[in-house]
């Protein structure tokens, strides 16, 4: 009887084992950040997602940020057609990057109120008198069987001058949205805190703050904490694939796809073991594994869009370039044929003294051969609108050296200008000051520029005078709302024609008879407009 009795436990025991271990089944989380509109990617992460359900019911996809904008098929329908893919792969959870902002607060917060994912950020304020309210929740906890995981969102906090900074100001020019940018670590460790106690076994951070932005970059943010077992980053448009210590001492996981769908990202938290995380190439997904409800929504998509974008505007003879011989990028800290056509643009169209464009705000080449419709909005995707402003010499000489003090490491602030040149000294320090929140107030007593010529009407180049009067034309962006770290904000504005980034490019290719010359544009460029010592 005893030895009965103590086999009937023993099998009590293996059976209720038996059925933990049913219970308790490998969860997969494929992510991805960056994407910008590369619907090749979506197609991708949900063959992934389908193949992944065959082994396991615990599949979740999530996105790390940067998703509404990048491409034609992002800025003609600000966004929706994005969302309408997402929703068809589908996503569980997301987090905000800064170009999720780029069609203004009000759009951002439709298409994430469209989209079907949870919407995670932890340091994003709407500010208050009575002290503020989170524009989104912090965290969201998903249950795998026995399993809780809480998915952390976290911004960059460079969101605030990076897209525009007026989206994030009242009518009386209030920044009125904090993304707290002196304490993000702390919101971060915060809504880690607050979902361990709420039972969740394994935290993620889906984070757009990247590896390379000290003071508030990834790896930072894990040395600064405690509780996460890895962070999924985007932003910096890196690789990676590392372990890094925290707080603790505790290995955490970094991992971030690139951009653009250049790998797939799978974590896994197995039934026993620690998580593991790999980053997958596309080129070994099976095309007959990628799933058509997606694929046919890509289709009837770019079928809408064919005969717009491939609509011929005008012709190249010369490549027009952002990207040197090996395909590094250099138009946000060089000057290229590419950045001088889109200065002149802003100079002939906007009708001032100088045409100024800034190094971030070119997106894409313009091969030689036959200009579309689709590669000129390309180039601008950001619906950005012409501007005009009136300026004195000495505040242009301190705008420009805003543009360079981060030379010779890029930057989007980086400008090139038509109508006007100049040369710096990289040896000499910036001495560039900025606000708490990165914008600009002012030039302390060194200067990089040693030298600025404005030419004048008869096409001679003259000194600069700080004392006069200039006209700049440029887009809203830079002149009007705040972006470019707000180089231009003590400018006063101007009446300027109510227009398209995209129709400026248009305009000035009628100006030049629909051909860009390889005289007026070579590659090699024969008058450089910016030059170093």
């Amino acid at each position: 009887m005893k030895f009965n009795l103590l086999r009937f436990c023993l099998t009590g025991i293996l059976f209720i084992s038996l059925v933990g271990c049913k219970q308790r089944q490998t969860v997969l989380v494929y992510f991805e950040n960056d994407v910008h509109c590369a619907m090749d990617a979506y197609v991708d992460i949900a063959a992934m997602r389908d193949s992944a359900l065959l082994k396991t019911p615990y599949v979740a996809v999530v996105s790390s940020g940067d998703f509404f904008q990048g491409d034609i098929i992002g800025s003609l329908s600000q966004g929706q057609y994005i969302v309408d893919v997402m929703n068809t792969v589908p996503y569980d959870v997301v987090t905000l990057g800064n170009h999720e902002f780029d069609y203004g607060i009000a759009r951002q917060k439709q298409l994430c109120d469209e989209l079907t994912a949870d919407v995670v950020c932890c340091n994003i304020t709407r500010l208050q008198e009575d002290g503020g309210t989170m524009l989104y929740p912090p965290y969201v906890i998903r249950k795998y069987g026995p399993v809780s995981v809480a998915f952390v969102g976290v911004a960059t906090p460079s969101t605030l001058h990076t897209s525009t900074p007026t989206y994030f100001m009242d009518s009386a020019g209030h920044v009125i949205y904090d993304f707290h940018r002196t304490d993000s670590f702390q919101c971060v460790q915060q809504a880690v805190d607050d979902a361990r106690k709420q039972g969740a076994d394994y935290v993620i951070v889906l984070s757009h703050l990247g590896d390379d932005t000290p003071p508030d970059c990834s790896p930072n943010l894990i040395a600064a904490t405690k509780g996460i077992d890895a962070v999924l980053d985007g932003h910096a448009h890196h690789v990676l694939h590392q372990r890094l210590r925290n707080a603790d001492g505790e290995y955490v996981w970094l991992a971030s796809v690139g951009s653009k769908g250049k790998y797939v990202g799978e974590l896994t938290i197995p039934a026993q073991g620690d998580i593991a995380i790999r980053l997958i190439d596309p080129v070994t997904i099976d095309d007959n594994a990628l799933p058509q409800r997606v694929t046919d929504k890509i289709a009837d998509i770019e079928n809408r869009l064919d005969s717009l974008v491939n609509k011929p505007v005008g012709y190249s003879q010369v490549n027009l370039l952002d990207r040197d011989s090996r395909q590094t990028r250099i138009i946000r800290w060089q000057e290229t044929n590419l950045s001088d056509f889109a200065a002149d643009a802003m100079r002939v169209v906007g009708g001032g003294q100088v045409g100024v464009m800034h190094g971030g705000g070119l997106r894409a080449p313009i091969d030689t051969g036959v200009i579309t419709l689709g590669e000129i909005i390309s180039l601008f995707p950001f619906n950005n609108r012409l501007a005009k402003v009136s300026m004195t010499g000495q505040q242009l000489l301190d705008a420009m050296e805003v543009s360079v003090a981060s030379y010779p490491i890029e930057s989007g602030d980086f400008h090139i200008c038509s109508g006007m040149r100049y040369c710096i000294d990289p040896d000499i320090p910036s001495s560039v000051i900025w606000d708490e929140t990165k914008m600009f107030v002012g030039v302390g007593d060194t200067r990089r520029i040693v030298r600025m010529e404005v030419m004048s009407d008869d096409g001679r180049w003259q000194l600069i005078d700080p004392d006069a009067t200039y006209t700049v034309s440029g887009l809203n962006y830079t002149l009007l709302s705040g972006g470019a770290s707000g180089m231009f904000r003590y400018a006063q504005p101007l009446p300027a024609e109510d227009i398209k980034d995209t129709d400026i490019l248009l305009r000035y290719l009628q100006h030049l008879n629909d051909t860009i010359r390889i005289s007026q544009y070579p590659e090699d460029l024969h008058e450089h407009r910016f030059e170093v010592l």
